[in-house]
């Protein structure tokens, strides 16, 4: 079942929204497993921006922790090639182009890092905003039943 049946069922276990008395007892135990069904039929992405949001110092420190690890790599190879190598000069070039590639390389990873953040959190902003219009279309709906049956009661 999708999203928006979900959410009509549970504004139909909530009370009629057409006017009128209401003759029904709430069934509170079927609004939470409507609920419950809400939260699942939520979009994966949503799920996955949250688990970013709660883990993104995680996630950069990780980032981080991988190209300091390939920037000590570096640095232990070209020592290793300078401590080994009769051509001095063509180690210590090679280091200097270790040193730039694991430099670009974190640079690189830091960048995409924060442009998958970006993407995920517009994706998100964009459902949330959806979602927001969703029920302030469904709050003007239920004010504008509230005023037609207290117009008809008056």
């Amino acid at each position: 079942m999708d999203l928006m049946q979900l959410i009509e069922q549970l504004e139909y276990e909530l009370g009629d929204r057409k006017g009128g008395l209401f003759t029904k007892k709430i069934d509170i135990g079927k609004c939470v497993q409507l609920t419950r069904q809400i939260r699942n039929a939520l979009p994966d992405s949503l799920r996955e921006a949250a688990y970013v949001v709660d883990n993104k110092q995680k996630i950069l420190e990780n980032a981080d922790s991988v190209a300091k690890n390939t920037i000590r790599e570096a640095e232990e190879r070209a020592e290793h090639i300078i401590d080994n190598s009769e051509l001095i000069k063509r180690a210590e070039l090679e280091a200097k182009q270790l040193m730039e590639t694991a430099y670009m390389q974190c640079d690189a990873l830091v960048d995409k890092t924060k442009a998958h953040l970006d993407v995920m959190f517009r994706d998100v902003e964009q459902f949330l905003q959806s979602a927001l219009a969703m029920i302030r279309n469904n709050r003007e709906e239920l004010r504008g039943a509230m005023i037609v049956k207290t117009g008809k009661s008056s």
